[in-house]
């Protein structure tokens, strides 16, 4: 039986996925999931928190962008 995704899930791996491609694959699949596993643990994902509405991507570029892998995030 297939385990359904939670939200957080869902949230978690939108978050891996967009540390990987903002960083042009400088960060890898094990680094972007200890990343998300310290970054996320404490992360509000209520309907009123910034990051439900600005998302988990936003996340992902400032925090790549503070790692100096990128200097512009294009769209």
């Amino acid at each position: 039986m297939e385990k359904l995704m939670t939200r957080n899930d869902v949230f978690r791996q939108d978050f891996i996925e967009a540390l990987m491609k903002f960083s042009n694959g400088q960060i890898s699949k094990e680094d972007a999931e200890k990343i998300a596993l310290r970054r996320l643990r404490l992360t509000d994902f209520s309907d009123d928190s910034p990051l439900a509405h600005k998302g988990v991507r936003w996340l992902a570029k400032r925090i790549v962008r503070s790692m100096n892998l990128i200097q512009e995030v294009i769209y």
